[in-house]
């Protein structure tokens, strides 16, 4: 789906359009095919039509189910790594407690400076683009830390585990910036699952039950139901937009601790 979907247009008009939209769409669609077709009615080829109905929906069902199952894992996968990410060059803030004041004030301005990036250059992050100044932050560090001399075992332990945390940064940013531009599914599958729907959903009509109302209620049922799959895989395509979108929490507090700290 469009990003404009998830990025522009509110989750509440999506999911009015889709869940009530569509079944008043399929209402009106039934009542014109079946005052054109009143035979339908008879319900003489109802065997045929729910035997493919069945296999239809059938289909349908694991396909979509697969894709929210997958939009969903991919998302957790998302929000762990903006989490490893902020998290791990705030623990290396607080281990330079070891090292000489100057040291460790060098240490924990440039995290701050690091994650302040993030989150001022928020928008280009989440649109699958690497960020110049984070980059500079992180040679900045890496700088810092390779004019560290250790006099302890202990700085010389975090000196190591500093350098270990740099390189691992650098995976966890290039990681970030890949989940943010290749989480949303391939436009195949989109194809395939808004196929799928509208197979189902021409089935549908087709069936005759000579009870109006009763045909009304389950043609409508079909419908929201399929709109609520729709609107649940168009908010989890793109993880980092829309109502469920997921925020930089994790860089605001990795601020907000390194500016109480002082």
């Amino acid at each position: 789906m469009g990003k404009w979907l998830a990025a522009d247009v509110p989750e509440w008009v999506s999911l009015i359009v889709l869940v009530a939209g569509l079944p008043a769409l399929m209402l009106l669609l039934e009542s014109l095919v079946h005052r054109r077709l009143p035979h339908w009615r008879s319900g003489s080829h109802n065997d045929a039509i729910g035997i493919m109905l069945s296999s239809a929906a059938v289909v349908y069902s694991v396909a979509i189910g697969m894709c929210v199952v997958t939009l969903w894992e991919k998302r957790i996968d998302a929000r762990a790594s903006t989490e490893a990410e902020a998290m791990n060059l705030a623990a290396l803030a607080e281990g330079a407690r070891v090292c000489a004041p100057d040291v460790r004030a060098a240490i924990g301005a440039g995290v701050l400076e690091y994650n302040r990036d993030v989150l001022a250059n928020w928008d280009v992050r989440i649109g699958g683009e690497k960020i110049p100044a984070v980059g500079a932050d992180l040679e900045a560090l890496g700088d810092t830390i390779g004019r560290i001399v250790p006099a302890t075992e202990a700085q010389e332990a975090f000196v190591y585990d500093a350098v270990r945390r740099l390189t691992h940064a650098t995976e966890l940013r290039a990681e970030a910036v890949r989940l943010a531009h290749e989480q949303q599914l391939p436009n195949v599958v989109w194809i395939s699952v808004l196929t799928g729907s509208l197979v189902v959903l021409s089935l549908c009509l087709t069936c005759g039950i000579g009870d109006g109302m009763l045909r009304r209620v389950l043609v409508a049922g079909v419908a929201a139901t399929i709109g609520v799959n729709v609107f649940l895989a168009a908010e989890l395509n793109y993880p980092f937009l829309g109502g469920v979108r997921i925020e930089p929490e994790s860089y605001q507090d990795v601020v907000a601790h390194l500016e109480q700290r002082g």
